[in-house]
């Protein structure tokens, strides 16, 4: 009885098998016969290309994947170059934790930009070098900033701001004493 499952395959001048198609194909893909081999079975004629059997997959790019790794650094790097430091200023302005007068500055700033100016105004506030910080203890201090804010039809402005500061002694957290976020 002829079975057409059965494979015998012409490899360096010797018959061997036999093998199902599923065999001869991971035979074939992975690189363990050439595409040149034969092969055979009962019912023909002559010896057939083993491609004509099963079809040969060719491996994907081994580049494909570094190359798309470093297209995603470099957009992160790029988004990073225009965003990053704004992250970085705001998550200082957001973040201060102790009793000094850096983190009182910090956190005034922060006090300025989300509490006093409108939404989407640009500020450049002066360094903690050309601001005042009056740390009155046990727990405030009194921030004179200075910075300059440019509107929205692009005029600039240099404005001082005056931010009472309260520290919560517990939380480890500075706020506005102010419900209005300090005096322009």
């Amino acid at each position: 009885m002829i079975s057409p499952e059965i494979f015998y395959l012409h490899i360096h001048g010797e018959q061997r098998g036999p093998y199902t198609a599923p065999q001869i194909d991971h035979l074939l893909n992975s690189g363990l016969i050439a595409e040149e081999t034969l092969y055979w079975r009962e019912g023909l004629e002559q010896w057939q290309p083993v491609t004509s059997l099963v079809k040969l997959r060719r491996p994907g790019n081994r580049w494909i994947k570094p190359l798309v790794a470093v297209g995603v650094l470099f957009v992160l790097a790029v988004v990073g170059q225009f965003f990053g430091s704004v992250v970085l200023l705001g998550w200082r302005e957001a973040n201060q934790h102790d009793y000094t007068a850096k983190a009182a500055y910090w956190r005034a700033r922060g006090v300025v930009r989300s509490s006093i100016l409108p939404l989407g105004t640009d500020v450049q506030f002066h360094p903690f070098s050309a601001s005042e910080v009056e740390l009155k203890p046990p727990a405030k201090a009194l921030v004179h900033l200075q910075g300059e804010v440019t509107e929205h039809d692009g005029r600039a402005e240099l404005i001082t701001w005056e931010v009472p500061m309260r520290f919560d002694l517990q939380g480890r957290e500075w706020s506005n004493e102010s419900s209005k976020g300090g005096k322009p």
